[in-house]
């Protein structure tokens, strides 16, 4: 074959076709690829009963917006609290924590690119922090860092904006803003950097309170239980709120990861200096383990009625309306004729499959101790899945969970002792890693 697909190799294409393609043409063009080969019998098997539940509560939604690692992770802190005062339901505010978020990612960056000023502005990590600047992703330990700094908010006090749902616009402000303050860092002299930083800060600060609003300080909470008592929760503010209502040390929580690369062995604890939101917050760690030890760590703490944060790939094998995750539901192989990466260790590799969402663990379906499906919190509102609930095969588990982040007393002994031990000196790896793209 020669370097150019010339006009005689595309009569031999066409010659090739097979006998019935146009039979398969008539049906993918009219339904599309998926709907053409939806696998019906995995689809029945996905029911919505599970013999482990945990009460969660009514299921929120990030709208517009890439804050589903927050979302999760105010989810599963808000069960505390509504078992504590004994609610129906309750929500923590999504904006403002995504307000500091967003502070504390300018802050970030910036070091960064003065850090890097040094170095060609299209070299490697300089693209990389230029491509990532303000986005809305991010992992479960820097949720941890923004509650242990600025504590979480009853969302009455802080509601949702028309732009913390759709931050599209308030990330190209920002992004465009801060790119505009690394090309003046990088010509400034060191003496100069200080208060310059100082000064773009601020910009960024006053954008954030104009499109957010502004973080309160304090607040007073009236509400009423399941039994229809009132309660008043005296003036706090978000960290004493925190600290005495959820009342947990979220350093005991351990990032469980399953990263089949064929260079990250399994045991250690890996990290990048330039993955982050909070400069001097706790390092992005990713435990990696058998995909095994992470389902027996979810599976003990929903027995134990505690949900568990987890991070996916929920592009593959998904049905967002009907909320179904399950391996082998789309064969599309089958349809086209074709063999794609049948590896997680392969599609992983090649970023064919990476963690792309956030959601939590609210139940399972267990026949003689062993899961067969779980059940799953989204973040997506009422009109995906059942009520936005969704169902996961066990075996999608694991094809495309990738961590789960699950309190110290549901993991297994060695690797907890293994875990506190080698997070003490974890191993520094390259940014450019698929385990950190963030979702």
């Amino acid at each position: 074959m020669s370097k150019i697909i010339n006009f005689e190799e595309l009569e031999n294409y066409q010659r090739d076709l097979p006998i019935d393609y146009r039979l398969m043409q008539r049906t993918i063009i009219k339904n599309g690829l998926v709907n053409s080969c939806i696998n019906n019998e995995v689809l029945a098997s996905c029911k919505p009963v599970f013999n482990i539940e945990v009460d969660a509560g009514d299921v929120t939604d990030q709208k517009r917006s890439g804050r589903c690692w927050m979302f999760a992770g105010l989810n599963v802190l808000r069960t505390f609290m509504m078992n504590k005062l004994h609610l129906k339901n309750f929500e923590l505010s999504q904006s403002y924590l995504q307000f500091y978020d967003k502070l504390e990612k300018a802050n970030f960056f910036l070091e960064r690119a003065i850090e890097l000023k040094g170095e060609e502005i299209d070299s490697r990590l300089n693209t990389l922090i230029l491509d990532n600047t303000i986005f809305d992703g991010g992992h479960f330990i820097m949720f941890t860092n923004l509650v242990k700094k600025y504590g979480i908010l009853p969302k009455e006090f802080m509601p949702e904006t028309a732009v913390s749902s759709n931050t599209e616009e308030l990330n190209t402000l920002l992004n465009n803003l801060l790119h505009k303050d690394a090309l003046i860092l990088r010509e400034a002299f060191d003496d100069e950097i200080p208060s310059l930083k100082e000064n773009m800060l601020k910009e960024i600060y006053k954008i954030l309170v104009i499109s957010l609003g502004q973080p309160p300080k304090d607040f007073t909470l009236e509400i009423k239980d399941k039994d229809n008592n009132f309660i008043r929760l005296e003036k706090m503010t978000p960290i004493e709120f925190f600290k005495k209502y959820i009342d947990i040390d979220l350093d005991d929580y351990i990032p469980l990861s399953d990263i089949p690369y064929k260079d990250l062995k399994r045991g250690e604890c890996y990290y990048s200096h330039f993955v982050n939101n909070v400069e001097g917050g706790s390092e992005v760690l990713f435990y990696n383990v058998p995909i095994n030890v992470l389902k027996d760590a979810v599976i003990k703490s929903l027995k134990d009625k505690q949900i568990v944060w987890f991070a996916a790939d929920v592009l593959s094998q998904s049905l967002r309306k009907e909320g179904i995750l399950a391996s082998d539901l789309i064969d599309l192989d089958n349809l086209c004729g074709v063999t794609t990466i049948n590896s997680k260790a392969d599609r992983f590799t090649t970023r064919t499959s990476f963690c792309n969402h956030a959601m939590a663990f609210t139940g399972v379906n267990l026949i003689d101790d062993k899961p067969n499906r779980f059940k799953v919190e989204n973040s997506w509102g009422k009109d995906n899945g059942k009520d936005g609930y969704f169902i996961m095969s066990d075996k999608w588990f694991d094809d495309y969970v990738y961590q789960a982040v699950v309190h110290k007393k549901y993991v297994e002994p060695k690797y907890v002792e293994e875990y506190m031990k080698k997070k003490e000196n974890p191993i520094e790896i390259p940014p450019f890693n698929t385990f950190f793209s963030n979702f």
